[in-house]
């Protein structure tokens, strides 16, 4: 059977491709446009349409379900033929798409959080061994929104909502705790104790007509702003602890939990939750927020038809478009080239330079994961500054690190939830005796990374690599950031990263055929 997953909401828009069971795509329309999704809202996912139908070959009318998450704007339904379309609950997209990708055995509780879906802002499933039970709704009208007090937040303090979420993350790091801050967020938010839900109503207006008092010192401020962040990320971490409390006393033998929804692109509550005793193993949806929804989708229509039975694991989420050498032979006229070297790499991330990867397929989410990265040595403090003024960006938390699997355990504290890691999606903590090696992928603030574990059999020369570079440093893993310049989507064609390339953000361009320097 042939499933196209297609998300065209307010945000995020992308496509799903499952053939009998087996994910073949899994596309974002932001990739294929270069404009970020916050930029470019209630867009219907042309351009990856094209590339299935196109490049991908793939014949519309030989599909089986066409299955839509909710919402979805009505105007381009025509495009299908009536009999084939289905809708799916927003948050039951979100729930299941994690849980069936989780690999997880047994009783798993699945959960979701965002701002708001078609009619909740957030499910609870019981599952196990395929079969799910919806046992709460975080009703809109009834619940309010941790994931909207974020995105406020963002506002407030002057970034853009739905892209800078992460850069109160990171901000956080620099504050400390402020008492009346504190009081009046859980003014606005709090739990409430065995309703499953997040209170009170009318949140929203209350939140912005208490903090807009304050919008001096949010702005100009840096003390207060990173006191306010600090505080709203000790108010997060507090309240999901009430909650996911309360669901595991309910339900003590579901010893596994998924996560899925745009609050839990938050890797630090991803680290809280990871860190605590209430489950022995945590799974975050590799894409998390909505642009996950298209494939969560079509994976709760191959349980429903019998193409897949259980949990299954990513192999890998490079799940987007590549581009052959004969493409690439195309608009390499004007450059330096010779082939693939990786001892030669090797030495040059030794040597300080910065390196930008476009190896095989584009990743499936938000997280560049080696095949769209832009990579350099970990080990100099001052390569946050020297990335971000070339990269033109104003990140506040350390770039991410890649490490090769079999030294995880030498690096990082904590043990549990290493399948999760291998998409970046929660922070783990730097043994002490690291820090100082590590200070470009490390929170020097609370000795935090948010590792990406690189498997040998999942992406060779992406391991490779690191390999050879741990030859030449003793140094098992490298920075890894996403190739792109600041405001833009992770880059996806050629052009786009040898424009990079021109303006000096890198210093060469490996290809699995090629090093690519300028002339």
């Amino acid at each position: 059977m042939k499933i196209l997953g297609i998300n065209h909401g307010p945000h995020d828009s992308g496509i799903s491709y499952i053939e009998d069971g087996v994910i073949k795509y899994a596309l974002e329309e932001e990739k294929f446009t270069g404009i970020k999704s916050c930029f470019n809202q209630w867009v219907f996912p042309e351009k990856c349409l094209k590339f299935l139908t196109e490049k991908a070959k793939v014949n519309i009318n030989d599909i089986d379900f066409i299955v839509y998450p909710k919402p979805v704007i009505n105007t381009n339904l025509n495009k299908f033929p009536k009999s084939k379309i289905e809708f799916i609950s927003h948050h039951k997209s979100h729930a299941l798409g994690s849980y069936y990708t989780s690999g997880f055995d047994g009783k798993v509780i699945s959960i979701s959080h965002d701002g708001k879906g078609e009619t909740s802002r957030g499910k609870i499933y019981l599952c196990e061994n395929g079969k799910c039970n919806e046992i709460h709704n975080q009703k809109i009208a009834k619940t309010a929104s941790i994931a909207g007090i974020w995105g406020l937040s963002t506002f407030l303090l002057g970034w853009k909502i739905l892209k800078d979420e992460g850069k109160v993350v990171g901000l956080a790091a620099h504050g400390k705790l402020d008492e009346k801050i504190y009081n009046q967020i859980k003014d606005c938010i709090f739990y409430e104790s065995g309703s499953f839900d997040f209170k009170p109503s009318g949140w929203e207006s209350k939140f912005l007509y208490t903090f807009q008092h304050y919008m001096d010192k949010l702005i100009n401020d840096e003390e207060f702003r990173s006191d306010f962040a600090y505080t709203l990320e000790y108010v997060t971490e507090e309240i999901f602890k009430e909650f996911l409390f309360d669901v595991k006393t309910m339900y003590p033998d579901y010893k596994k939990l998924c996560l899925s929804g745009g609050l839990f692109a938050n890797v630090k509550l991803n680290q809280m939750i990871n860190n605590t005793d209430l489950f022995d193993e945590i799974f975050i949806h590799p894409a998390m927020g909505d642009s996950g929804l298209a494939l969560g989708a079509a994976l709760v229509k191959a349980y429903e038809i019998g193409d897949i039975k259980k949990p299954i694991k990513f192999e890998n989420v490079y799940l987007g478009e590549d581009f052959s050498k004969e493409e690439w032979d195309e608009v390499l006229t004007d450059y330096n080239i010779e082939s693939l070297n990786i001892e030669k790499i090797g030495k040059h991330l030794n040597d300080g330079k910065i390196i930008g990867l476009f190896l095989g397929r584009t990743e499936y989410g938000p997280r560049a994961l080696g095949n769209r990265s832009i990579i350099c040595k970990p080990t100099e403090r001052d390569t946050h500054k020297k990335l971000n003024e070339r990269l033109k960006r104003t990140e506040i938390m350390p770039f991410a690190p890649s490490i090769m699997e079999d030294y995880f355990d030498d690096v990082y504290e904590e043990k549990k939830s290493k399948y999760g890691a291998e998409f970046m999606t929660l922070c783990y903590n730097v043994k002490q005796e690291w820090i100082d090696k590590i200070p470009a992928v490390t929170q020097e603030l609370d000795r935090s990374g948010r590792p990406q574990i690189v498997r040998k059999n999942v992406n060779k020369i992406y391991y490779n690599i690191i390999n050879e570079y741990y030859k030449n440093s003793n140094i098992p893993i490298v920075l890894n950031t996403s190739f792109n310049a600041h405001g833009e989507p992770i880059n996806n064609y050629p052009f786009q990263v040898l424009r990079h390339l021109n303006e000096g953000i890198i210093d060469m361009i490996v290809t699995e055929d090629y090093i690519i320097t300028k002339k």
